[in-house]
């Protein structure tokens, strides 16, 4: 019996998994609500089944359940930060909005573009992202995004910076984050 509950602990969290790849939502961002009632499902009937004994069953199903309510819970407020920052963005700096949008957009088509090239079958061209300026930084930093996403987003953008936007960036009101300002002296010219 406990086997069986291992190995069905297993296969559900392993199909959650790649489900939660395919969580997102109509806006194209990430739907968190949905992504983390399902990893607390996942989570709470692995941790039911596993330390439930002769109930190993009733125990996953009162985890599975229990998990999934604080996983959309916390899932929610991931969300509804994700959108405060989002108009907070659009209000403050619609221009860098649009830059993360289009930017988003064309890795999106090139993760799309990489399975088809993996099959053999011809890849669609896409055009080139839009470098994140500093202005962009200050921007995103200003509104409260978060650092690593920030850090991401650079990364998506292929910006390349010198001396002097670092130092605009160090001096700028409200401060970079250092690790932002680590990021972009690694993406120098």
């Amino acid at each position: 019996m406990k086997n069986m509950c291992r190995t069905i602990g297993v296969a559900v969290m392993s199909i959650g998994l790649v489900l939660t790849t395919g969580c997102v939502a109509p806006n194209g961002q990430a739907n968190n609500t949905g992504t983390g009632a399902l990893l607390g499902a996942m989570t709470g009937a692995l941790v039911g089944g596993l330390t439930g004994g002769r109930d190993a069953g009733r125990n996953a199903i009162i985890g599975a359940a229990v998990g999934a309510i604080g996983g959309a819970i916390a899932g929610h407020i991931m969300d509804q930060i994700n959108e405060q920052q989002r108009a907070q963005l659009q209000a403050q700096s619609p221009q860098t909005l649009q830059t993360i949008q289009h930017n988003d957009q064309i890795v999106q088509q090139q993760q799309q573009a990489a399975a088809p090239a993996a099959s053999g079958q011809p890849v669609p061209s896409t055009e080139a992202p839009t470098p994140l300026s500093v202005d962009d930084i200050k921007a995103l930093s200003k509104a409260g995004v978060k650092t690593d996403y920030i850090i991401q987003e650079i990364g998506d953008s292929k910006a390349v910076y010198n001396s002097t936007d670092i130092a605009q960036a160090q001096q700028a009101d409200p401060p970079v984050d250092p690790a932002v300002i680590e990021c972009m002296k690694g993406h120098t010219s």
